[in-house]
């Protein structure tokens, strides 16, 4: 089954590069993957989708909460969230059927970036399954280039009244390491500071 992720992530360098190490491990292959920026400066909003099915996929969800990086792990349906993507299409068309053609864009809230009279450039936003929709009825024209960004979202059950907090990694590089230390022995500071690592790393996570 199709399963989308929505993660709330630190924006560090090699996030991205461990999260789909994950995904590797249990032989997942990533149908999209889309990062945005959110409404705070240090963290970005990466949504994935695998074919999956539901057992490993929570498995992955687990583990993915374990990287010190990411922020928050949701598995979100259509329900649950708002999803929007992006995509671009070149048709070819005539003098005949480009009436037709600008007819559908109408109705799927369609736009003319580029007009030739032998193709025509459009641009469309929507759910994944309007561009889909999009796509196969302009397919009997001639589809000469397509291209569709990955999903983003926003959940719907949102807190309405509280500000998203700033996570303690932005605040002060190092937080949990310094906390520790004020409150641990020198080999026990040793421990957490090599867990920490490896949770980054993201090398203690089967």
């Amino acid at each position: 089954m199709m399963m989308t992720y929505l993660l709330d992530v630190a924006n560090h360098t090699g996030v991205v590069t461990r999260i789909s190490l994950i995904f590797r491990r249990h032989g997942a292959n990533l149908q999209s993957l889309s990062t945005a920026k959110t409404e705070h400066p240090g963290i970005v909003r990466i949504v994935i989708t695998s074919e999956i099915e539901r057992r490993p996929a929570e498995r992955i969800k687990g583990q993915l909460a374990k990287l010190v990086d990411i922020f928050k792990v949701d598995m979100i349906s259509h329900e649950e969230g708002t999803f929007r993507a992006f995509g671009m299409m070149k048709i070819a068309c005539t003098l005949q059927t480009r009436p037709q053609i600008l007819q559908l864009l109408e109705i799927f809230n369609g736009r003319v970036l580029e007009l030739t009279t032998e193709w025509i450039l459009v641009e469309m936003t929507g759910t994944p399954e309007q561009l889909e929709g999009l796509l196969a009825v302009l397919q009997p024209y001639g589809i000469l280039e397509a291209v569709e960004t990955g999903p983003i979202v926003i959940r719907r059950n949102s807190p309405r009244h509280a500000a998203r907090q700033q996570p303690t990694w932005e605040v002060v590089p190092g937080a949990l390491a310094t906390q520790t230390s004020s409150t641990s022995s020198p080999a026990s500071n040793t421990s957490s500071d090599n867990m920490q690592e490896e949770k980054r790393n993201g090398t203690n996570l089967l």
